[in-house]
C-alpha cells in the first residue's frame, strides 16, 4: 500500500515538473514574441517616416523592398525559434506525463498577422 502511494506522489511530482516546463516555455515564447513585435513596430515606424520623405517611385520601391525583407526576417526568426521552443517543451513535458500541443495565436507584427505557437496542456498521462 505504501509503495503505490510513493509511486503516485512521484508521478504527481513529475507532472508538476512537466507543467513547470510548459509554463517556462510559454514565458520564453511570450518574451520572444514581445521583442519581435517591438522590433517590427519600430521598423514600420522608421519605414513610414522615411517613405514620407521620398518622391521618386524607385526610391519608394527600394525602401519598401528593404522594409519587407527586414520584416520577413523578424517574423521568420521569431516563428522558427518559438516553434522549436514549443516542440522541445512538448516533447520534454511528455516525458513527465504531460500531454501538450501548440496552441496557435494570431500576433500582429507591424502590418502583418502571423500565427505563433504557445503551448497548451491538453491532458496528463
Amino acid at each position: 500500500m505504501g509503495l503505490s502511494t510513493t509511486v503516485s506522489a512521484t508521478t504527481d511530482d513529475d507532472q508538476a515538473d512537466g507543467l513547470q516546463l510548459v509554463i517556462h516555455a510559454n514565458v520564453e515564447i511570450d518574451n520572444q514574441i514581445e521583442k519581435a513585435v517591438e522590433d517590427a513596430d519600430k521598423l514600420q515606424e522608421n519605414y513610414l517616416l522615411e517613405v514620407g520623405n521620398l518622391e521618386a517611385e524607385e526610391e519608394i520601391a527600394a525602401l519598401t523592398n528593404t522594409y519587407n525583407e527586414q520584416l520577413d526576417k523578424i517574423i521568420t526568426e521569431v516563428y522558427d525559434v518559438t516553434l522549436q521552443t514549443s516542440n522541445d517543451a512538448i516533447a520534454e513535458a511528455a516525458e513527465y506525463g504531460i500531454e501538450a500541443e501548440c496552441s496557435w495565436v494570431l500576433v500582429e507584427f507591424a502590418d502583418r498577422s502571423v500565427w505563433i505557437d504557445p503551448i497548451r496542456v491538453i491532458g496528463r498521462n
